[in-house]
């Protein structure tokens, strides 16, 4: 509080202090400020050449600039020093102050930035600069903001930056690249704005990022910020021989950096060196004791690999070096969320949040935690579930179930036990899922997340009713559990995911096979990755989903040929850390290369015929063009896409009759193919117009039979199937609704009605349960429901209970009357 009060009470007096900043928009002609746009611009020689061209003070500080650029920063001090002792509050105490903060010396730097933060007599830009600089040092980041709103019509690029940098720190990339990008409009040299620039975009636009970070490195291709930012990116694509070399180029500027010894230990451990990791931490350590940085990289290294107990383990490390760091404590909640402990995790949020209160995942962690106290906890044997209250009584009922089946499924089909309890959580929101995973929302694209021990994901709620298979997407995760466990998290993305996406089909035939089509063309245009080339296709967002898929054809092709036991070697040979050719060889005695060969023969025998059918033919400009797109027909008989679009325009034109043809055709060369758009549905909405239930019925089903999230396409099949009395087509149907949409109490009504006749009691119970924590349309018969099918069970005294209800409902009705009397004993 009195923090605060102190931000405020600075903030006004800083409104009152009248200068006329247009007057002085751009930084007075100096030899120090010619050393600082040398060095902004990357050009160390000229930033050198202008400090040995300076006399006296300002001699000494343009040097002690180049020093500290270059990390001599003994030699820094010992120019800085005298300057800042004879005044205490200009430049070179700022840069004093600033150096022993980042050596760790926060008493001591304290001493220099205090006095520098309390100044309120400011003549122009640079003297506010100076006033955000310290007041960020010391982290009163109100203050800092304040001075810059002072100065934020200053059209210079040094200013924006440092304001970006600020952003930054407040976890506003926004804010900030809106700044860098002002400060390149500015002066399109200045380095510094573009290595921001490559930040701000680095979650949100990867390439956006990797295009400000060239353009940084073709201004100044020795820079030793580039190389570590370069460094960085490369560590996190695992590539470690470029990482070397990117931090070579570092040194080689600036020798001994906390920066560059902190990469060096986190690309000990990413690269599988861990007997490394600790030497290279000792020698982060010598350059700064106090610093949570090196243990942080570290930290996350471990994360990408998955090994979240390693990772809190060096996170805590962190925060036992600098207990006021607050991203180390916010990476070791993150972390301890990751290994399940959520109560230890809400301590380093908390104590984290309480040292910054701006970093957006750390609220949005807590948030999350706060909402979570309120789920429904349901255990089972090692799987922990939680679910939204509003949804327990829905999903828990096929959630629980499901997953104890995988669960057993798994353990026999893998060898072992995993470590648990198996914490699963189950998110109504899908920002809420983001958050839980990551600690921000977004998350465009996933469905659910593993990390070993604990398993997030989004509900059917999350998303619209037809998007995705929950049922399926808990299933993949899962597998997940077990990958990692048996390999010791060391088993490569591309397994882990071809092994969760082959056991989904293993489950469900359509499950996982939903990029048949996709697969097919990529193939037809020689655009798939062979096994050899998944693990790089895991590295790039654009083919992401297209590597998910082949890899699981991968797995079910490596199954095909050495049997369950055969994948299971080849994920425990991951445990020691080998690659992917000593894996091979381990599990199959054989080589990456045999191996790939033998894939593409599979694929080729697979996938051949529907390859030929994707291949692409002329385009005929307009879709309308009936002789056109005959023509095309005509001339490649084999190609779906010329007997799709032959058969739409047909039926854009009301030609049924012809229609049909083609669209059979297409559906025979491509009987995959799904959606709205796809050949069956268009022959079952024919038929449907023509009065033909049993073909539209047939049709429907031939589609659902890989179609497996088409809600709507099962609902008309249920509907058909009622109506033609076709008990099969209609369960088919109705159970897909209720696991794609579990909210639709009408399916479950029915679906148990149809279970009772057959005397499938139990089952049935469930869906007449499900129905009414939906909340029914007609309460009163879906107790009744209930109520009747608890007495087949013999549960009497439960069933009374919905009888009553019912007739509360509907005192009059006769079915709730005959409950009463049944429940009565009469």
């Amino acid at each position: 509080e009195r923090l605060v009060t102190r931000v405020l009470v600075l903030a006004a007096c800083l409104a009152v202090t009248p200068i006329d900043l247009a007057a002085q928009a751009v930084r007075a002609d100096g030899p120090v400020a010619a050393v600082r746009t040398a060095i902004g611009h990357g050009d160390l020689d000229r930033a050198r050449r202008a400090a040995a061209a300076a006399t006296g003070a300002d001699r000494e500080l343009g040097l002690a600039l180049v020093d500290l650029f270059t990390g001599r920063s003994a030699e820094a001090r010992g120019r800085l020093t005298p300057l800042a002792t004879a005044v205490p509050l200009g430049d070179a105490a700022l840069e004093l102050g600033l150096l022993a903060l980042r050596e760790g010396r926060r008493d001591e730097a304290r001493r220099w930035l205090d006095p520098l933060a309390a100044v309120r007599q400011f003549a122009g830009p640079d003297d506010y600069l100076r006033l955000a600089r310290a007041a960020r040092g010391i982290g009163e980041r109100l203050l800092a903001n304040d001075a810059f709103q002072r100065i934020a019509e200053v059209p210079r690029a040094d200013l924006k930056t440092e304001r970006g940098d600020l952003f930054m720190v407040t976890n506003q990339p926004a804010e900030a690249a809106t700044d860098y990008q002002a400060a390149i409009e500015i002066d399109p040299r200045w380095v510094p704005a573009h290595l921001g620039l490559a930040l701000a975009y680095a979650d949100g636009d990867p390439d956006a990022a990797d295009a400000a970070l060239d353009a940084a490195r073709t201004l100044a291709p020795a820079h030793p910020d580039v190389w570590l930012l370069t460094a960085g990116r490369q560590l996190v694509r695992d590539e470690f021989d470029s990482v070397v070399e990117s931090l070579d180029r570092v040194a080689a500027v600036r020798a001994g950096s906390l920066e560059e010894a902190a990469l060096r230990a986190a690309l000990a451990y990413g690269s599988g060196r861990r007997d490394d990791v600790e030497p290279s931490l000792a020698a982060a350590v010598a350059v700064n004791a106090h610093s949570a940085l090196p243990f942080r990289l570290v930290g996350q290294a471990a994360a990408r690999k998955y090994r979240f107990a390693d990772a809190a383990a060096f996170a805590r490390r962190g925060v036992e070096r600098d207990v006021e760091d607050a991203l180390a404590l916010s990476d070791l909640g993150l972390y301890l969320l990751r290994t399940g402990d959520e109560a230890e995790a809400r301590v380093a949020l908390e104590r984290s949040f309480n040292l910054n209160g701006s970093h957006r995942p750390t609220l949005n962690l807590l948030t999350m935690l706060d909402s979570l106290d309120t789920f429904t906890v349901v255990e089972r044997g090692n799987l922990v579930f939680k679910f939204d209250p509003k949804e327990a009584d829905i999903l828990a009922p096929y959630a629980v179930p499901l997953a104890e089946d995988a669960y057993r499924t798994f353990v026999e089909r893998y060898g072992f036990t995993p470590e648990g309890p198996i914490l699963i959580e189950v998110f109504s929101k899908h920002d809420d899922f983001a958050v839980r995973t990551l600690g921000l929302p977004g998350l465009v694209g996933a469905l659910g997340a593993c990390f070993g021990r604990v398993i997030t994901m989004d509900s059917p709620a999350a998303r619209p009713p037809g998007t995705f298979s929950w049922h399926a997407t808990l299933w993949h995760e899962l597998a997940h559990v077990f990958t990692l466990q048996l390999s010791d998290y060391n088993v490569p993305r591309w397994l882990t995911e071809g092994v969760s996406g082959y056991e989904e089909h293993r489950r469900r035939a359509a499950w996982g096979r939903e990029l048949n089509l996709e697969y097919a063309h990529a193939l037809a245009r020689d655009q798939a990755f062979g096994l050899k080339g998944l693990p790089a296709a895991f590295k790039r967002p654009e083919s992401l989903a297209l590597g998910y898929f082949e890899a699981s054809l991968v797995v079910e092709h490596l199954v095909d040929e050495h049997g369950d036991a055969g994948l299971r070697r080849l994920v425990q040979a991951y445990a020691s850390g080998v690659t992917d050719e000593e894996a091979f060889t381990r599990a199959f005695e054989t080589t990456v290369d045999a191996a790939d060969a033998s894939f593409k023969a599979f694929v080729n025998e697979r996938y051949g015929s529907l390859r030929d059918a994707m291949r692409e033919v002329p385009r005929v400009a307009d879709p309308d063009d009936l002789p056109g797109l005959r023509a095309r027909v005509e001339a490649h008989p084999g190609s779906f896409v010329s007997q799709l679009a032959y058969g739409r325009a047909l039926l854009r034109l009301g030609d049924m009759e012809r229609a049909v043809e083609p669209l059979e055709r297409a559906a025979r060369l491509a009987p995959q193919a799904t959606g709205e758009a796809s050949p069956r549905s268009f022959l079952a909405q024919i038929a449907e117009k023509r009065g033909d239930a049993e073909r539209a019925r047939r049709e429907w089903r031939a589609l659902l039979e890989h179609d497996h999230t088409n809600v709507e396409a099962a609902r008309r099949l249920a509907a058909l199937a009622t109506a033609a009395d076709a008990e099969a087509d209609l369960e088919f149907g109705l159970r897909l609704v209720a696991d794609l949409d579990p909210y639709d109490a009408d399916a479950h009504g029915r679906l148990g009605r149809l279970l009772t006749a057959r005397g499938q009691h139990t089952e049935a119970l469930v869906e007449f349960q499900v129905a009414l924590a939906v909340g029914p349309a007609n309460p009163a018969e879906a107790h009744v429901d209930l109520g009747e099918s608890l007495l087949r069970l013999g549960r009497r005294d439960e069933a009374r209970t919905h009888a009553l209800a019912a007739a509360k409902v509907a005192p009059t009705w006769d079915r709730a009357q005959n409950l009463l009397l049944a429940v009565s004993g009469r």
